[in-house]
């Protein structure tokens, strides 16, 4: 279960920051206008970031119980 958290999390949190610097114009590739510079996938993508740390950090503590 601890693993399974692990690998999620990490991805998820990939997947965020993606879309962070998507957001912001970072990262243009694929440049898509329906994410480019749009500042709605920036504050999308910190949420989802987050969430990818929070079961990062579950996977870690559970690890240690």
């Amino acid at each position: 279960m601890k693993l399974a958290l692990l690998i999620f999390g990490i991805l998820i949190l990939l997947l965020g920051l993606h879309w962070v610097s998507e957001g912001t114009g970072i990262l243009a590739y694929p440049q898509s206008p329906m994410m480019y510079l749009k500042p709605i996938w920036t504050y999308i993508g910190l949420a989802t970031a987050a969430a990818g740390a929070l079961l990062i950090w579950l996977s870690r503590r559970a690890a240690q119980a």
